[in-house]
């Protein structure tokens, strides 16, 4: 797949998405990817040989997407700890695409046994998760919004694991967007009044 995704290779990518948000990994056919994405079944696999590709694809897809809109996000926020915090809450405050990548998320989890290919990508785009956290934590301690005395790796590892939970939680709809919103705060400020 090129570096630079042409407009068909995104939509053929947002299609997939979509497809596994709806059917599961085990569900994503190049024909129901095509369909979804208006195109020919032809050109899907031009672009995307396997279905194992495709859905590698759709996740590194999903997750830079991902990325830019958390980075969007914390743009003009002053202090780290401002960061930190919506950084946090941006998956459980935006519905779309956040809650197509929560689906993908878990389906990705279950398709880690069958694709060898797909475990390193997910933990390369997990790794970065956890060292934004721990990179905002060290913002903070420089610019005086978290303290110096917190262990930034713990801590960091703690929202992370704090994050996932809840995510987990909303997308089985066990809590609603203003508890998981709640938990996630409290959780922040717990690790910042501890240290």
């Amino acid at each position: 797949m090129p570096t630079t995704p042409t407009d068909r290779v995104v939509a053929i990518l947002e299609a997939a998405c979509r497809v596994v948000a709806r059917e599961g990994a085990h569900g994503l056919r190049m024909a129901s990817v095509a369909e979804e994405a208006a195109v020919s079944k032809a050109l899907v696999h031009y672009y995307f040989s396997t279905r194992q590709e495709l859905l590698r694809s759709a996740f590194a897809f999903s997750e830079s997407r991902l990325e830019r809109l958390v980075d969007e996000e914390l743009e003009g926020l002053k202090t780290s700890a401002e960061r930190l915090e919506r950084a946090l809450l941006v998956g459980v405050e935006v519905e779309a695409p956040y809650s197509e990548q929560r689906a993908l998320w878990n389906e990705v989890w279950s398709s880690l046994r069958s694709d060898d290919e797909l475990r390193p990508l997910v933990a390369r785009w997990y790794r970065s998760w956890l060292d934004r956290m721990v990179r905002l934590l060290e913002d903070g301690q420089a610019d005086g919004s978290v303290p110096r005395s917190l262990d930034a790796t713990a801590a960091g590892a703690r929202l992370a694991a704090a994050a996932d939970g809840v995510d987990s939680m909303l997308y089985l709809g066990l809590i609603d967007r203003d508890g998981a919103r709640d938990l996630l705060s409290g959780c922040l400020r717990r690790e910042l009044a501890t240290a």
